[in-house]
Parts: C-alpha cells; sequence; structure tokens
C-alpha cells in the first residue's frame, strides 16, 4: 500500500520535503499521483513526473493521502476530479495530509466538515472562499483530528513528523529538530 503525494502545477516543494524523508525512513512507498497532466512544475521551477493521474488510480492501491500547498490555486478551484478523487478517499478513511493552502481542496471536497483544522490562508481568504466552517478553525501551527492532519506552511517538519505518526511509522524525529 502506497500513500498517495498529490501534485499539481505550483505545488509547494518544500512541504513535502521533510514528509518524504520520514516516509522514506520509515519504509513507506510514495505514488506521485497527477490530476491532469504525467509533467507538474513546482513554485520554485522542480519538474516532477507523476506515476499515475486520480482519473486512473486504482484506490485500493493508496493507504493515505498528501496535498501540498500552492502558490496560486486559481486553476484547482472546482477541479471535479480532484473533488471526485478526495471523497472516494474519505469513503476509504484514509488518514490524509494537507498544508498551507491544502486545506481548501479538503474544506471544497466537504471533507473538513466537522473537523478541526488550520491552514496558511487568512480568514478573509477562507471567509472569500465559502468553503470552510470557521468554528473548526484552530489558529495552531499543526492540526491533527482523526484521521486528518492540516497545518500552515511554515510548520513542514511539524507537519511531517505528525503524518509519520498518525502512520505509525518508525523514524528518527531528531533528524528534523
Amino acid at each position: 500500500m502506497y500513500t498517495g503525494i498529490i501534485l499539481y502545477q505550483r505545488f509547494s516543494e518544500y512541504e513535502l520535503s521533510v514528509l518524504l524523508s520520514v516516509l522514506s525512513q520509515g519504509n513507506k512507498p510514495v505514488r506521485y499521483i497527477g490530476l491532469d497532466s504525467t509533467t507538474v512544475q513546482g513554485e520554485a521551477g522542480l519538474t516532477c513526473v507523476t506515476q499515475s493521474k486520480v482519473s486512473d488510480l486504482p484506490i485500493d492501491e493508496l493507504d493515505s493521502v498528501v496535498l501540498p500547498g500552492v502558490e496560486d490555486f486559481q486553476h484547482l478551484v472546482g477541479h471535479q476530479g480532484l473533488i471526485d478523487f478526495l471523497k472516494h478517499v474519505q469513503k476509504e478513511n484514509m488518514p490524509i495530509g494537507a498544508i498551507s493552502s491544502a486545506p481548501y481542496f479538503l474544506a471544497m471536497s466537504g471533507l473538513l466538515d466537522g473537523y478541526r483544522y488550520t491552514t496558511g490562508l487568512t480568514e478573509e481568504q477562507r471567509m472569500f472562499l465559502g468553503t470552510f466552517q470557521e468554528d473548526n478553525y484552530i489558529d495552531a501551527p499543526t492540526v491533527q483530528d482523526g484521521n486528518i492532519v492540516t497545518a500552515k506552511g511554515a510548520a513542514f517538519i511539524d507537519f511531517a513528523i505528525t503524518y509519520g505518526k498518525l502512520l505509525q511509522l518508525e523514524f528518527n524525529e531528531s533528524w528534523y529538530r
């Protein structure tokens, strides 16, 4: 079983850096998943080739999913393929990690309903988007509620450690402190 790392144009590479190390230390296989294409360029220019697309990935190959933030997510607002994929992940009750702006994708798909969360988006941005339950917002670097881990972008180390612990991986936490 794999952890699916969802990659989309302009994703934030640094938000995945420590998480990928934690997953590697914990011997957790990873699958890089794209939305519409196989080649994706991160916000710093790193070009990545995904291994599959959300539309053709057998969901039973995954047991967890991570969504990095993205510097400008206008191209992903209402992305039906992403919404459908995330709803399917929710039905399987998989652990989900979303950092920085990525909790928006969970909110737009209804996955944050009833869950406490944090995000790098400001209150004004959350209100404008109209998909967040503001009463459940926690102003903290990282928040875990059940099988969902959310974090602000600057908390990428704590995000990785919290997610690794959620997956019950064995890794050396002191490497990242």
